[in-house]
């Protein structure tokens, strides 16, 4: 009787522990610890790398099709597997047999994009192998279509699935993709779809619907030139569901997809003699989305956590292997939303290193401390512990400053919130600007590592620290004017050992060749006006999403342009490099008629670069999109008197607007309408969203009247681009003797025959885009009637 009764006890137990309340919900508390309750990172992570088909749930398939937004996926003649579950849940599954897919984007962009690739704007692969992972209806789809039965498995069943996995995980590091991850530990039916397919193990494809992205829906492949070890992918086209096409461009440009809100952190770094780095984070947040089990931060692969602690002062649960990219944290409890949290992290790492020239380098600047995304705004409060043998610098103001022994602590204080965080350390040399024009200026150029360079024949500049802040302290007040006032109050420039820049709030770190010597050509004056622009671009004015990067980068380019063009007074070496760039991108379109394939439009962001296309992101994200800058400003020249007001205060009310905020293309687009008094789609249509290139062929004939002016008629022909295609070129007409005029032409249709004003001079020659006025390519030609 006692066994009886034990037994009924725990049956009544376990019959109020799923009872559902009165409405049939069941509450985010109830979700937490029922059956589904959080596991530990290495289990779930085991389930999923240890995924095995079900020997009694195999179904013979003929003729079976499904749709996965725009995806039709065929099952023409195969078995399908269900694998083991995950979370109790059977969410994954294998098809071998003889299967296709057709993908077909829902908007132009992509279906061009698509063509780059595939030379069609539809996908159509067939396949022999499809691996799925959901986390939507797709079990019950085949479930009431198909017949699951005992079934002897082969050996290679495993073999393929152990290969598809490779595509999501590391075993070193014990990483596994991160959507899939968090859908599993939120135990989350949220329309997780993803798709592994592929005629052979050489070339498999991938379609993903992840809940969590913005754009949700992306095709991607396995990149070319990797070898059969590499697991590296890239994505071929990315878009919303199809169902949000329904709304406005404005929504879509609008959806946030963040999980949590960091507020603030407190940093304590310390960096020891033997440049040992260790840390501690103490990071507020709040999350965005309620009934979350786990949530994750990106932190330097390199980077060990020793442990971690809610506010509370109890041990907080968490996963990071070296290696591993992504550091998970069990949430003590069922986190409500907006409900503000505290964890406090200590860490260490292999963060710094010294070269034999003499310079240390930091080996991730962005993140050598936990983050979640990467230009989400908050404060900083930060500590550094230093040898006092190095100079530290950092973002935000010094406010605290400290010797004891042989070490030196420093505080750096924020009191905006900004993106990111950086620092720089090193043997240096301090140069420091007082100008009453702009903020106070400090560079710090490395002491040894130009004298290694010296010892072994590479000769640098004279006073190198001097020429360097000649162009910050330059740029810096260049931009003031043309932009609005700076959006810092001290600025710092380190030297490091890399070929590039970066640029933080109030800190630019500048490469070592910019300190080595000054080219003549104008490269180091653009790279360094370039780094300061970003204070304004990319920082004080933030771009919404990798569309709208070009707003960061093609800005700071042609801003770095403009600034040589200023500073040097040199208009030749000005319009020499917008030449360069315009070969550049020209050059790319041999592509169209060899092996490769053309670059994309700027709206693609870092989707420019691909396998085949490694270049393309500095080459249409910074030179077209600074192509794009001086094509607006011509079209707003006063052809006449060459004044810029309306460009300048363009730019102004753009920086004025947006300053502190986060901005778009569109957004861009509406100030320039409002300085330029008229609609501007056809403009950002062609040059920004799309990616025609015209060229060319200008004749010309002059006639003299009897009355003695001169008749001029000009015949334009616009090829390689639509019959619509629309373009503001000048001309410049050359009377000689410094005796010249310009007139601005819209060029629309594929023939134009132009009568120009009647002329008391007989012009020299007559110029066509002669201030560069469209990207194009101009061929002049004999007049034929």
């Amino acid at each position: 009787m006692r066994k009886i009764f034990i037994i009924s006890l725990v049956l009544v137990c376990l019959h109020c522990f799923f009872v559902k309340p009165a409405n049939g919900e069941i509450t985010n508390q109830e979700r937490f610890d029922t059956a589904s309750e959080m596991i530990f990172y290495e289990e779930l992570y085991n389930q999923l790398m240890e995924l095995t088909p079900e020997p009694a749930k195999v179904a013979v398939v003929n003729n079976f099709s499904f749709q996965r937004d725009v995806a039709r996926f065929e099952l023409h003649e195969g078995k399908l597997y269900q694998l083991s579950a995950i979370k109790d849940r059977i969410s994954a599954v294998l098809f071998l047999g003889s299967g296709s897919i057709k993908v077909t984007p829902p908007t132009k962009i992509e279906q061009e994009q698509l063509y780059r690739f595939y030379k069609d704007r539809s996908l159509k692969k067939n396949f022999s192998i499809l691996f799925l992972i959901f986390a939507d209806s797709t079990l019950a789809e085949f479930e009431k279509h198909l017949s699951f039965s005992a079934e002897k498995i082969d050996r290679d069943v495993k073999d393929h699935i152990d290969y598809c996995l490779k595509y999501l995980s590391n075993k070193k590091s014990k990483y596994f993709s991160t959507f899939i991850l968090k859908t599993f530990f939120d135990d989350e039916l949220n329309g997780l779809f993803y798709a592994h397919f592929s005629k052979d193990k050489f070339q498999p494809m991938f379609f993903i619907i992840d809940p969590y992205a913005v754009e949700e829906v992306r095709l991607s492949r396995r990149a070319e030139g990797a070898s059969f070890f590499e697991r590296r992918s890239e994505v071929v086209c990315q878009f919303h569901k199809q169902e949000d096409y329904a709304y406005s461009r404005n929504f879509l440009e609008n959806e946030r997809k963040d999980l949590i809100k960091i507020l603030h952190y407190d940093i304590e770094s310390t960096i020891k003699g033997n440049l040992d780095f260790s840390g501690l984070t103490e990071v507020e947040f709040k999350l965005l989305k309620p009934g979350q089990n786990w949530i994750y931060f990106n932190f330097f692969p390199n980077m060990v956590v020793d442990s971690a602690f809610w506010e509370s002062g109890k041990e907080a649960t968490y996963f990071k292997k070296k290696k591993n990219p992504i550091l998970w944290i069990r949430c003590d409890s069922l986190l409500s939303q907006s409900q503000l949290r505290k964890l406090k992290l200590f860490y260490h790492g292999d963060l710094i290193d010294y070269n034999e020239a003499g310079w240390l380098y930091i080996k991730s600047p962005l993140h050598w401390y936990p983050r979640y995304g990467n230009r989400e705004p908050a404060t900083f409060n930060i500590i550094f512990h230093t040898p006092k043998k190095y100079t530290l610098l950092s973002v935000g103001e010094k406010v605290f400053s400290k010797v004891d022994k042989d070490m030196i602590t420093t505080r750096w204080v924020t009191s905006k919130p900004i993106q990111n965080a950086s620092f720089n350390l090193g043997y240096y040399k301090e140069y420091k600007i007082k100008d009453e024009r702009i903020p106070p200026i400090n560079v710090y150029m490395a002491k040894g590592g130009h004298g290694e360079l010296a010892a072994r024949g590479f000769l640098s500049g004279k006073n190198m620290e001097k020429q360097v802040g000649a162009d910050i302290a330059n740029s810096l007040s260049f931009f003031q004017d043309v932009f609005g006032e700076s959006p810092v109050n001290q600025f710092y420039v380190t030297e490091t050992p890399y070929l590039h820049g970066l640029a933080f709030p109030g800190l630019i770190h500048l490469s070592w060749t910019t300190f080595q010597n000054t080219d003549e050509e104008g490269y180091d004056v653009i790279f360094r006006g370039h780094e300061v622009a970003h204070q304004w671009w990319g920082i004080a004015v933030d771009f919404k999403t990798y569309h709208d990067q070009w707003l960061s980068e093609g800005f700071s380019t042609y801003a770095g342009l403009w600034y040589m063009q200023m500073v040097l007074h040199d208009n030749k070496k000005f319009f020499n490099m917008l030449k360069e760039y315009r070969k550049e991108i020209f050059n790319n379109r041999k592509y169209l008629f060899g092996s490769g394939q053309e670059a994309g439009p700027i709206w693609l962001g870092y989707r420019t670069s691909s396998s085949k296309t490694r270049g393309d992101y500095n080459l249409i994200i910074y030179k077209k999109g600074a192509w794009v800058l001086h094509m607006l400003r011509n079209m707003m020249l006063d052809l006449k008197t060459m004044n810029e007001d309306r460009y300048k205060n363009m730019l102004r009310d753009f920086y004025k607007t947006y300053r502190g905020k986060k901005t778009s293309t569109e957004a861009f687009k509406k100030i320039v309408e409002k300085h330029i008094g008229m609609k501007m789609d056809w403009f950002f249509d062609q040059w920004v969203y799309a990616t025609a290139l015209p060229k060319y062929r200008f004749a010309y004939k002059i006639k003299k009247r009897d009355d003695g002016k001169y008749l001029v008629r000009c015949k334009i022909e616009q090829q390689e681009v639509p019959e619509d295609f629309r373009v503001f070129l000048d001309l410049h007409i050359d009377f000689g003797n410094d005796r010249f005029a310009r007139i601005g032409l819209f060029i629309d249709k594929p023939v134009s025959e132009i009568d120009l004003p009647l002329m008391p001079l007989k012009p020299n020659k007559i110029i066509l885009n002669d201030l560069e006025s469209t990207l194009c390519e101009v061929k002049n030609v004999k007049w034929k009637d």
